[in-house]
């Protein structure tokens, strides 16, 4: 195991500089009750819908599910499991802060994304749709404008959150081939240099199966820091087979990165957090399948304020979108650029309104 006082920092910082550097989080990033937060619900589904499912596979972490509407169930469980509960947000603030163009989750929650948004980091967040769902092309990642990408689906899509096995072979599946990873977020990982792990379970057949996937290439460099303890045997296949060096706890490694990076001028500004009626707008934006709730809670929130007629212009360039789309007329990549552009100018006149 590689100590941290042992590792060529500038050349760490040195590829997150040059945009050629990746972090990757696993589970270990975040505990509830004590447990890794996978494990923490998946244990809850078992607990709560065992009278409904025909077998637990805890080592993989799958389910096989008596029925459609059990699984159904389960999903919406997930989904209020992780919204309810608050994540550690030093974590995920350091993790925002650092200059990675690209972060890869293979968590289902938002939390990274909802800590940026907070705290008025810019970024652009996206999942893999396994289930037969067209694949969304993505803006291509940069360290002024971040990706955070959810690998294995987000809570609030229930078909894209990994359950079963099926979940996971059409996962893998559409992984390489049709319709495959997003064309940009391809791209950006055929351009990384250096992978950073932080929270993996690495014992997983199917966890090292994603790693072959997203960083297989022998060219790049590979350091991983957990918080649990990984045998000699897994250490050694890791090493040989994905050239993948074990660092000190993951919390003492991410510690270290960002003072690193706090002296080369890598870490990206936090403003002042985002105040309660802003929150609400976020996890409107996050939670829901369009932009017509937030807007409709923006509308009200601006009303006989400054801003309120840049909420009205919002709305409308909103329903201009929304109609182009539905018409046809306008390209995909198109639309999802201006999606996002939206989602800015939302969260942008929601601060402007906090502060009068």
């Amino acid at each position: 195991m590689k100590d941290l006082h042992d590792l060529d920092w500038d050349t760490i910082l040195d590829y997150i500089d040059s945009e050629q550097a990746a972090l990757l989080i696993g589970p270990e990033v975040m505990h509830f009750d004590g447990q890794p937060m996978n494990k923490a619900w998946r244990g809850q589904i078992w607990d709560k819908f065992r009278a409904k499912i025909a077998y637990y596979y805890e080592q993989d972490g799958l389910f096989l599910f008596s029925n459609k509407i059990a699984k159904n169930d389960a999903a919406r469980f997930v989904r209020k499991f992780v919204n309810e509960r608050e994540p550690e947000e030093a974590v995920y603030q350091k993790i925002a802060q650092i200059k990675f163009p690209l972060v890869v989750s293979i968590n289902p929650d938002t939390y990274l994304s909802d800590v940026a948004h907070k705290y008025g980091v810019r970024h652009r967040f996206s999942y893999f749709k396994s289930r037969s769902k067209a694949t969304d092309d993505v803006e291509e990642p940069q360290k002024e404008l971040p990706l955070f990408y959810n690998l294995c689906g987000v809570v609030n899509d229930d078909e894209s959150i990994i359950l079963d096995y099926e979940d996971l072979f059409r996962l893998i599946a559409s992984s390489v081939s049709a319709p495959g990873l997003p064309p940009k977020l391809q791209t950006a990982l055929d351009k990384v240099r250096l992978f950073l792990f932080i929270g993996f379970q690495f014992e997983n057949w199917h966890t090292q199966l994603l790693l072959r996937l997203l960083c297989g290439q022998e060219q790049t460099e590979k350091y991983a820091a957990s918080r649990q303890h990984v045998d000699d045997d897994t250490r050694d296949f890791l090493l040989h087979q994905f050239q993948i060096e074990f660092l000190e706890k993951d919390q003492s490694f991410l510690d270290a990165l960002h003072d690193k990076c706090r002296s080369r001028n890598l870490l990206r500004p936090l403003a002042n957090p985002a105040s309660a009626e802003e929150i609400d707008i976020i996890k409107l934006i996050q939670t829901g399948k369009d932009l017509a709730a937030p807007l409709d809670v923006l509308r009200r929130q601006t009303d006989n304020t400054p801003v309120a007629h840049e909420a009205t212009l919002l709305m409308g360039r909103y329903n201009s979108l929304m109609e182009e789309k539905s018409k046809g007329v306008m390209d995909s990549r198109d639309y999802f650029v201006e999606y996002n552009r939206l989602i800015d100018a939302i969260l942008t006149t929601a601060r402007q309104a906090a502060a009068l």
